[in-house]
């Protein structure tokens, strides 16, 4: 049976997830040295400081060590980091693929995260005309979300096609092949040198049919399926 539809990850998958970060780290050292007088530099500095040490709650944090945290505050930051509109771009392989893989198959998106950023990301990104489906798992709410199959499910259905005729491409270990492999989908780790880089797959049901350093090695492999 041949592949008639590659679904995609977003985040590590099509472009660099730490533009984005460091997209949103811009806008909030800006946001900080405006309202508060403390240099742009140094902020951005220190959110990528802790953010390398730990990937949580970096804006608590990063308030408490400039002396001017409080709940409010941090909220504020989290909705501008969420809803700013990112500088970010495609890694050049997913640049140069996509049209191809568009003009030959059907393509969808599944994106786990804030619904509004996800969105701004696909649209800075403009590669939304590349896809017959994306889907934002939180918009049906965080139990929808990767490792579910249940978004695997729906993408295939709404197509009216069998998980045997798809196959998902993404990066993160923790939670990206799950879902899919639980339906008989194949999948696809194209490793990136990304924030999830070093993940570990949980159990052997996380791991991925398949590896490949680059998405254009994904077109041979996708006819090597048929």
């Amino acid at each position: 049976m041949s592949i008639k539809l590659i679904l995609f990850d977003l985040d590590d998958t099509l472009y660099p997830e730490m533009e984005f970060v460091l997209s949103g780290f811009k806008v909030i050292s800006k946001a900080i040295e405006e309202e508060f007088h403390v240099s742009c530099d140094y902020v951005l500095n220190l959110l990528l400081e802790e953010f390398y040490n730990d990937r949580k709650l970096v804006f608590n944090r990063v308030m408490a060590k400039l002396d001017l945290y409080t709940e409010d505050r941090v909220q504020w930051l989290i909705t501008l980091y969420r809803t700013h509109n990112p500088e970010i771009h495609l890694y050049q392989d997913a640049a140069e693929v996509l049209p191809i893989l568009r003009s030959r198959f059907c393509l969808g998106m599944i994106t786990d995260g804030y619904p509004l950023t996800q969105r701004l990301k696909v649209e800075a990104l403009g590669i939304e005309k590349y896809f017959h489906r994306i889907v934002y798992t939180w918009e049906k709410g965080k139990d929808y979300s990767k490792p579910s199959p249940q978004p695997f499910v729906d993408v295939v259905s709404d197509l009216a096609l069998t998980p045997k005729e798809a196959i998902y491409v993404g990066d993160n270990l923790e939670k990206d092949f799950k879902g899919p492999r639980a339906i008989g989908m194949k999948s696809v780790q194209i490793l990136r040198d990304g924030i999830y880089k070093n993940a570990v797959a949980p159990k052997d049901s996380y791991y991925p049919d398949y590896q490949i350093m680059s998405l254009m090695n994904l077109i041979s492999l996708v006819e090597n399926l048929d």
